[in-house]
């Protein structure tokens, strides 16, 4: 990884560890000592948090919102416009499907996915390979999988 300096839409310049081939689009926010993986895909208008972490080949899509602290996996995938609470880990090739939301702390396993308009609440947990429904609702502290 290279440490680059990224001006943000607001002006501000952070430093961002970026690896080979990533590409942050047009008008991206991203945060103080986020990590973006090589041959990740960082969308138009979304926003990266301090010391978030982006795997290798993941795609953060147009207006996906990413929190401090994160964590999402290698070849993950989050789409438009979904949420992506602090301290959330997000597994290897897991789906996060538009305009979902991600709790604080809560861990999805890897190859889960996640349907469109689900809340998945603070504090769980989505074991590997799950699969929820859209606008499905999982409650805070929840063990599913």
């Amino acid at each position: 990884m290279n440490t680059i300096t990224h001006t943000n839409p607001n002006g501000k310049t952070v430093l961002v560890n970026v690896g080979p081939n990533a590409n942050i689009g047009p008008n991206a926010t991203i945060g103080e000592n986020a990590n973006i993986g090589s041959y990740s895909t960082i969308g138009e208008n979304a926003t990266i948090g301090p010391n978030a972490t982006i795997g290798e080949n993941a795609t953060i899509d147009p207006n996906a919102i990413i929190r401090e602290n994160v964590t999402i996996g290698k070849n993950a995938i989050i789409r438009e416009n979904a949420i992506i609470r602090e301290n959330a880990i997000i597994g290897k090739n897991a789906i996060i499907r538009q305009d979902a939301i991600i709790g604080r702390n809560a861990i999805i396993g890897k190859n889960a996915i996640i349907g469109e308009n689900a809340i998945i609440g603070e504090n769980s947990y989505i074991g590997w390979n799950a699969i929820i429904g859209r606008n499905a609702t999982i409650a805070p502290g929840s063990i599913v999988g």
